[in-house]
C-alpha cells in the first residue's frame, strides 16, 4: 500500500514506473544500472565523495554550466554522464578546461576524479588533465578507495548513490531541459536532501529512478558511446572483481 501511494502518479511500464511527464520524450530504454549507468555517473559520485555533497553540487554545476557555454546548442542538453562530456569537440574541451582553470575549479575537480584517469586512461574525461597522472606511490591507497566507492555506489537505491542520481537531474533542471508540472513528486526535488526518512523523499527518489533514464538517449547521449563497456573490461585488468546485479526499483 505505501509503495503504492508513493507511486501512484507513475504509470508502470513493466518493472520501472515513468513519471506522466516522461511520456513526452517517446519510450524509454531498459538501461542496466549497473552495467551502463554507474560508469557514467562516476564522475559526480567521485566529486560528491571527495568534497561532501554540497560542495560537490556547487563544482559539479559549475562544470556543467562552462559546458553549455563552450558549446551552445539550440537543443537543451544535459551534461550528466560521462560520455555527453566526451563528445565535446577538442576545441570545446579545450575551452572548458582553460574556464575552469580560470575560475580556481579545474584543480579541485582533477583531485577528486585523479583515481578515474590514473586508472583509466581512456576515459572520456581525459582532456581535463594536460599530463597523466601521477599517483606516486600511492596506488594501492587509490585503488581501494576508488574500488570502495564503486561498491557503494552498486545499490542505486542507497542515499550516497540516490544523491549522485539526484545531481544528474539537477543538472537537467539547471540546464532547463527538464521540467515538471506542480503536483509531480518530482516537483519537490529538494526533499530529497532527506532521503530515505520522509515519504516524500522516498516518492521523489522514485521519481528521480524512473527519470534517470532520459539521460540515455539523444541529445543528452551518444548511442555510439563505449565508455561503460570499456570501464568494466579495464577494471577486470585492473583488479578481479564480481558484482551479481541485482533488481531493485
Amino acid at each position: 500500500m505505501t509503495r503504492q501511494k508513493i507511486l501512484q502518479d507513475h504509470k508502470r511500464q513493466g518493472k520501472t514506473f515513468i513519471p506522466p511527464f516522461t511520456h513526452t520524450i517517446g519510450p524509454l530504454q531498459e538501461i542496466s544500472w549497473v552495467k551502463t549507468m554507474l560508469p557514467e555517473f562516476l564522475w559526480i559520485a567521485l566529486i560528491q565523495d571527495y568534497y561532501g555533497y554540497r560542495e560537490g553540487v556547487e563544482l559539479i554545476t559549475s562544470l556543467s554550466r562552462i559546458a553549455h557555454k563552450c558549446s551552445p546548442s539550440e537543443k537543451k542538453r544535459v551534461f550528466a554522464t560521462i560520455s555527453s562530456l566526451g563528445e565535446l569537440t577538442a576545441d570545446e574541451q579545450s575551452r572548458l578546461q582553460s574556464d575552469l582553470a580560470a575560475s580556481g575549479e579545474l584543480f579541485e575537480i582533477q583531485k577528486a576524479l585523479l583515481p578515474l584517469i590514473a586508472f583509466y586512461p581512456e576515459c572520456p574525461l581525459r582532456f581535463l588533465f594536460s599530463s597523466k597522472p601521477d599517483l606516486s606511490g600511492k596506488e594501492g591507497r587509490n585503488l581501494e578507495r576508488f574500488k570502495s566507492l564503486v561498491a557503494g555506489v552498486y545499490d542505486k537505491t542507497s542515499r550516497d548513490t540516490m544523491m549522485v542520481q539526484a545531481t544528474a537531474i539537477w543538472l537537467a533542471f539547471d540546464s532547463g531541459a527538464l521540467k515538471v508540472f506542480e503536483g509531480l513528486a518530482l516537483a519537490s526535488f529538494p526533499e530529497i536532501e532527506k532521503y530515505p526518512h520522509t515519504t516524500l523523499s522516498q516518492k521523489v527518489a522514485a521519481s528521480i529512478r524512473s527519470t534517470i533514464y532520459i539521460f540515455f538517449s539523444e541529445p543528452h547521449y551518444p548511442s555510439s558511446s563505449n565508455w561503460p563497456k570499456n570501464f568494466w573490461n579495464r577494471g577486470l585488468e585492473i583488479d578481479n572483481c564480481y558484482f551479481e546485479e541485482t533488481s531493485n526499483e
